[in-house]
């Protein structure tokens, strides 16, 4: 049997191992949340890029593909 003492530091411990887990975790969603970030906006930038392409393309031939 644990004495008190021996029951008490373990259960300082169980929680100073959870905290430990939970800013681990909290630190892992900040950066997926930095990640999701930053793909939404390569994403608007590729959208920008092609929808140039498509008028950069239209003006060289000289007519509207969606019209063909």
């Amino acid at each position: 049997m644990l004495t008190p003492r021996t029951a008490t530091a373990v259960i300082e411990g169980q929680a100073a191992l959870r905290r430990e887990v939970r800013e681990g975790f909290a630190k892992v969603n900040g950066r997926f949340d930095a990640l999701e970030g930053k793909a939404e906006a390569l994403d608007k930038k590729i959208d920008r890029n092609q929808a140039q392409i498509i008028e950069l393309l239209t003006a060289l031939v000289g007519r509207d593909p969606g019209t063909a």
